[in-house]
């Protein structure tokens, strides 16, 4: 393990997170909780070395912890960033999988948190890009670039419709989406849309199938995978 003395976090100290998972193993504690977020994950990339030695006390909270839960989600989420951690990232392998069976089962029981703990265990997956941004399908509006034209398109799936969809001038071009069916889907995409069947979240499930489906660019008629372009253009280099 690297030293305590190298464990610094995003205030660039030492001795404060250790004191304040010290309190929220003690007792539900929100400030420290909210602390704890500032202190261990900043926005986009950033985390810390305190950040990933935090993981083994958080993975023991995460099985009665949301708090827990989100904030060892959010940070394995950033994993793939410019960190300087690789090694200490290496040693809290069997902490991650434990962390990913934790979720597992808790992912089963149909939580409010489900997500969140979703997207935890995307992460857990080296799913990063996907960790980082899947959202919950209500509204949910990506911009892709045609992969045959180059024009920027928008994607929409949601309570709106779901669609692709380009403006010339005042003219709206839009076009229905074709989600993949089950048996069409592969790789990353079958495994989310399993588990989200098998948890009984239809809206999340249905989200993934037209995300990993297939979109019309309305200006060209090329037909083009929409988290394939998407993807591209946004993923992060895993270190």
């Amino acid at each position: 393990m690297t030293e305590r003395a190298g464990m610094y976090d995003g205030w660039f100290e030492v001795d404060r997170v250790p004191e304040l998972l010290a309190r929220v193993e003690r007792r539900h504690d929100p400030e420290a909780w909210e602390e704890l977020d500032r202190r261990l994950v900043l926005e986009h990339d950033l985390v810390f070395p305190a950040g990933f030695a935090a993981l083994p006390r958080l993975v023991r909270l995460a099985p009665h912890s949301a708090e827990a839960r989100g904030l060892a989600g959010r940070i394995l989420a950033r994993a793939a960033g410019h960190h300087g951690c690789d090694d200490l990232l290496a040693d809290c392998a069997p902490v991650i999988a434990e962390f990913g069976r934790v979720l597992n089962a808790h992912l089963r029981s149909r939580p409010a948190d489900y997500l969140v703990a979703f997207r935890a265990l995307l992460a857990v997956a080296e799913e990063y890009h996907w960790a980082n941004v899947l959202e919950d399908f209500t509204d949910d509006i990506k911009h892709v670039g045609c992969p045959h034209c180059g024009v920027t398109t928008t994607i929409a799936v949601g309570g709106f419709g779901c669609y692709s969809q380009v403006w010339d001038g005042d003219e709206e071009l839009r076009r229905d989406l074709r989600p993949a069916a089950a048996g069409e889907l592969t790789g990353t995409g079958r495994w989310m849309h399993r588990l989200a069947v098998r948890d009984g979240q239809q809206e999340l499930a249905d989200g993934i199938a037209h995300l990993f489906g297939r979109a019309e660019c309305p200006v060209c008629a090329c037909l083009f995978t929409v988290a394939d372009e998407y993807a591209a253009a946004n993923r992060p280099v895993v270190r």
